[in-house]
C-alpha cells in the first residue's frame, strides 16, 4: 500500500473532497424528475419549484474550490516534475493523459449504453436528455484540463507579475461578462471559463507558495466582507440571478461564468483561508487522516459515477410502476433523506466493485512475471 507523504496538505484534500462532494449532493438533491402531460419523464431542477432555496447555492456550490485546489495541485506537480528534470511539455502531456485516463472509459460506457437504449427502442428525447445530464459535469474535467495545459505559462506570469495577474483576470472577466450581457449572446462569454476558473487556479498558486497564508487575518476578513458585499449587490441587480445554479428563464451565472461567479471565487477563497487555522491541526490525526485520504482518493471516481447511479435507480423505480413524488412538495422533501441514503449506498457499491476489479487485475499482472520466472527456473 502506498504511503501518504508526510508533507501532504490535507486541507487541500478536504477542499477538493468537499467541492466534489457538494456537486454530488447538489445534483442528487436538486434533480426534479416528473412526467409531463404525455407521461414522458422530464428532468428539471427543484430550484424552479422552490426558488427560495437560492441562498443554499451560495454555500453548497463549491466549484471555485475545485479549481483553487487545482491550482495548488498543478503547481505542486509541475514543481516536482521540474525538480526531476522533466520538461514542461512532458509534464503537460503526462498531466493530460492522467486526467483523461479515468474519464475516457466512462464516456465510452455512457455512449455505448445510450446507443444500445436507442437501438432497443427507448424514447429518443428522454434518452438523449439523460445522456446530456450524465455527461454535462464533464465540463469540469474539460476546463481543468485546459487550465492544466496553461499551468507552465500562468506560473511564469505569476512569478513575473504576481498579484497583477489575478487582478487582470478578474477585471477581464467583468469586461467579457459585460459584452455577453449587452449582446445577449452566451457564446461571447465563453472566455470566462478560462478567466474566472483560471483566477481560482491563480489563487491556488499563491496558496501553494504561502503568499495567501502569510496575509494578516484582518486583511482576509476585509477581503471576505468586501467580496461578499459585492456579490450581494450583483445578485440584487437586474443583470444577474440570485442563485448560483441556473434555472429556466434566467441567465445562468455559471454557463458561461459570470461576474457573480468571479465574485463567488473571491468569497470562497477568502472563506477557506479564514477556516483553515480552525481545522488544519485536526486533519493529520490518526482517526481523521485515513478517512480524509480515502475520501480524497475516491472523490473523482464518485464524481464520475454519481449521475449514472441516479439514472439506474430512477429507471428501476419507474419500471416497477412506483409513483414519483411531485418535486418541491412536502412528500418530495420528506423522502429526500432515504433517497439520498439509497443513492449513497449504491454509489459506494459501484466504487467498491471498481476497487475489487482493479485489485484483481493488479494481482493478475503481478502473477505473470512470477509464473514466467518459475517456468524459466
Amino acid at each position: 500500500m502506498a504511503t501518504t507523504p508526510a508533507t501532504r496538505d490535507r486541507f487541500a484534500d478536504l477542499m477538493r473532497t468537499a467541492a466534489l462532494g457538494a456537486v454530488i449532493l447538489g445534483h442528487w438533491t436538486m434533480a426534479a424528475v416528473r412526467p409531463d402531460d404525455d407521461e414522458v419523464l422530464r428532468v428539471g431542477n427543484v430550484l424552479s419549484d422552490a426558488p427560495w432555496l437560492w441562498p443554499v447555492t451560495w454555500v453548497l456550490v463549491l466549484i471555485p474550490l475545485f479549481f483553487f485546489v487545482g491550482g495548488f495541485s498543478n503547481a505542486t506537480s509541475l514543481a516536482r516534475a521540474r525538480a526531476r528534470g522533466r520538461t514542461d511539455r512532458a509534464w503537460v502531456r503526462g498531466r493530460v493523459v492522467g486526467l483523461l485516463r479515468p474519464v475516457a472509459p466512462f464516456v465510452l460506457v455512457v455512449l455505448a449504453v445510450v446507443a444500445a437504449a436507442l437501438a432497443l427502442g427507448a424514447p429518443r428525447t428522454l434518452t438523449l436528455t439523460v445522456a446530456v445530464v450524465v455527461l454535462m459535469p464533464m465540463w469540469f474535467v474539460a476546463v481543468y484540463t485546459v487550465l492544466a495545459m496553461l499551468t507552465p505559462t500562468m506560473l511564469r506570469l505569476d512569478e513575473r507579475f504576481g498579484v497583477r495577474v489575478p487582478v487582470a483576470m478578474a477585471l477581464g472577466s467583468v469586461a467579457v461578462d459585460a459584452v455577453r450581457i449587452l449582446t445577449d449572446v452566451p457564446l461571447t462569454g465563453y472566455a470566462n471559463y478560462v478567466l474566472v476558473w483560471g483566477l481560482a487556479q491563480q489563487l491556488g498558486f499563491a496558496y501553494r507558495d504561502g503568499r495567501l497564508l502569510r496575509l494578516p487575518r484582518r486583511t482576509v476578513v476585509v477581503w471576505f466582507v468586501l467580496a461578499l458585499a459585492a456579490m450581494a449587490a450583483a445578485a440584487a441587480s437586474p443583470w444577474w440571478a440570485e442563485s448560483m445554479v441556473g434555472t429556466a428563464g434566467q441567465r445562468s451565472p455559471m454557463n458561461p461564468p459570470s461576474t457573480l461567479a468571479m465574485l463567488h471565487v473571491l468569497v470562497q477563497v477568502a472563506g477557506v483561508l479564514l477556516l483553515r487555522p480552525v481545522v488544519v491541526g485536526r486533519l493529520d490525526g490518526p482517526r481523521l487522516a485515513p478517512v480524509l485520504d480515502r475520501a480524497a482518493a475516491l472523490s473523482m471516481r464518485a464524481f464520475l459515477w454519481h449521475l449514472p447511479v441516479v439514472v439506474v435507480l430512477t429507471g428501476a423505480w419507474v419500471a416497477a410502476g412506483l409513483p414519483l413524488p411531485e418535486p418541491g412538495s412536502a412528500t418530495w422533501w420528506w423522502t429526500r433523506p432515504p433517497y439520498l441514503a439509497v443513492l449513497a449506498a449504491a454509489l459506494w457499491l459501484v466504487l467498491a466493485t471498481g476497487d475489487r476489479l482493479r485489485s484483481s487485475r493488479a494481482r493478475g499482472r503481478a502473477a505473470v512475471p512470477e509464473a514466467q520466472a518459475a517456468d524459466a527456473g
